[in-house]
């Protein structure tokens, strides 16, 4: 899988809305799309990362949320998330998402497994 952030420490605004990475090799390319596994090297090598676009990255799930907010970034930085149409995501990450303490903004339009009880719950946490 290519690490499109590997030398990117000083990133902080990323848009991945709807994105595929493509590996070039010898013979052909090779599209990869966004997973939990782009999560994860977004979260060791984007520390200072403040405004993050996953939507339509439809296999994104909660464990790569889980690995974001409990990243640097995640913590101390994050202030943007935008998960519209990430059909996978629950209310298990919003859970997740308690851990980022900057967070201003959540877009979840069409997550269809995220709960109205789940959004009641992240409000409240957001708003203390």
């Amino acid at each position: 899988m290519p690490q499109p952030c590997q030398n990117c420490h000083e990133l902080e605004k990323m848009d991945l809305e709807e994105c595929v990475l493509v590996r070039f090799n010898m013979k052909r390319n090779i599209e990869c799309p966004i997973t939990d596994s782009t999560l994860i090297q977004l979260s060791i090598h984007c520390p200072k990362l403040q405004a993050l676009s996953l939507s339509h990255c439809e296999l994104i799930t909660d464990d790569g949320i889980l690995h974001l907010s409990n990243s640097t970034c995640g913590h101390e930085r994050l202030q943007v998330l935008e998960l519209d149409n990430c059909l996978l995501i629950t209310d298990v990450t919003l859970e997740h998402l308690e851990n980022c303490h900057n967070l201003e903004r959540i877009e979840l339009y069409d997550c269809q497994q995220v709960t109205r009880a789940g959004i009641k719950r992240i409000r409240v946490e957001i708003l203390m």
